[in-house]
């Protein structure tokens, strides 16, 4: 495809699902690392505390040699769209709650004076990621939509508390993250939990899916069915699965321009 359009902006966050749990050896087979022209930026990768891309996504920019169904997109947009590339701005850590109440040392919620200390939260970094990130490309970036996976660490079996307030701490978080790159209806394509997951929890899920039903620019993608490499975790078919969703809904909802894959259909919140 002809790459004639400028390059585009993502950011993404959230826990263990998008940090990545797949080993790199189960990539899809069309999908090879370096991934050339994703200029990547993330909480594990070299300087990013001063904003610096990597000019490719690496294998040693994943946590722990492992990716997320985001990385699947992120190829789909570099091989399917006429963009001239992709910056990716990514904060990401496995087992974080919103509530500070729920599982993990570091919360995402926007409640910071509830935390023990500025270190335990992850919006304050993201917020630090994506401000330097800004500053070092001088304002140049164009951040078309988040990509957002979380929910497992709020279940009301670990917190009761974290889950009765998901649907307000999870429209904070997202209410915060737009304000942050300064578009109220910034696009965020998310997911469910898999009802595989021995950390699923109906009442977050219902929780997300009022959200999206309620904000038209909230795409939430059924992930119930998913299937796991272990019992909290997306396989490497749930995670190629999802990201092609993920880049499908970009393009149905004009966030991009690109050639759309054949897949099965799947219900969107």
């Amino acid at each position: 495809m002809e790459k004639d359009l400028a390059p585009i902006t993502l950011i993404s966050a959230g826990q263990s699902n998008i940090d990545g749990r797949v080993p790199v050896a189960e990539l899809p087979a069309d999908i090879h690392l370096p991934l050339a022209d994703c200029h990547y930026c993330s909480n594990y990768t070299p300087n990013h505390d001063k904003g610096v891309f990597q000019p490719s996504l690496k294998t040693s920019d994943l946590s722990q040699d492992r990716w997320g169904f985001d990385l699947v997109t992120y190829h789909n947009i570099l091989q399917r769209t006429p963009y001239q590339g992709l910056y990716v701005i990514k904060c990401s850590e496995g087992g974080t709650s919103i509530d500070p109440t729920g599982d993990g040392d570091r919360h995402w919620t926007t409640h910071f004076a509830e935390l023990a200390s500025p270190d335990d939260s992850l919006l304050l970094a993201f917020t630090h990621l994506i401000k330097q990130c800004l500053a070092a490309s001088q304002q140049h970036l164009d951040i078309k939509a988040m990509l957002w996976h979380q929910g497992e660490a709020d279940r009301g079996s670990y917190s009761q508390v974290a889950a009765d307030h998901y649907y307000d701490n999870l429209k904070a978080v997202f209410t915060y993250c737009r304000q942050l790159v300064g578009n109220a209806t910034l696009p965020i394509i998310c997911g469910t939990v898999s009802h595989h997951s021995e950390q699923y929890d109906p009442q977050v899920e219902k929780s997300m899916i009022q959200l999206a039903s309620e904000d038209p620019n909230i795409h939430m993608i059924d992930m119930q069915n998913g299937t796991l490499l272990d019992a909290y975790h997306f396989d490497a078919k749930s995670a190629e699965f999802f990201g092609n969703q993920v880049f499908n809904c970009l393009i149905d909802q004009k966030i991009i321009e690109g050639k759309k894959l054949d897949l099965p259909a799947v219900k969107i919140y």
